[in-house]
């Protein structure tokens, strides 16, 4: 952990090697940790030894054509809401007739007992 600058530390971090060692190293330890961890690697046959493979061809692509491209947004019709929509005044009174009406109803057919 010293300020100097180390090239080959920086390149095990570019190319993604220490991430390569690190799956080796949990695979040896723990399997279960590892197929959790890095299960979309396992789902698509990534193994640690084809880490280096997989980033070199990316950061040439990068380095031909460094201009990020912008993503589309998406649009949705409306927006989705997790909460209940607050009733007005007028509606909550309403709701409370309807099941007064409704709780007197049972009690006159003897349904309910008060």
């Amino acid at each position: 952990e010293s300020k100097e600058f180390n090239a080959d530390v920086l390149r095990e971090h570019i190319f993604g090697i220490h991430v390569a060692n690190y799956m080796r190293q949990l695979m040896g330890d723990d399997e279960d940790s590892y197929k959790r961890q890095f299960s979309q690697y396992v789902k698509m046959g990534i193994t640690a030894d084809e880490m280096e493979d997989i980033y070199k061809p990316a950061h040439q692509k990068i380095r031909e054509d460094p201009v990020r491209v912008p993503k589309e947004k998406k649009t949705y019709a409306e927006k989705k809401r997790f909460t209940a929509k607050r009733l007005t005044l007028k509606q909550r009174r309403r709701k409370v007739t309807v099941s007064k009406k409704k709780w007197l109803a049972k009690i006159e057919k003897g349904e309910a007992t008060l």
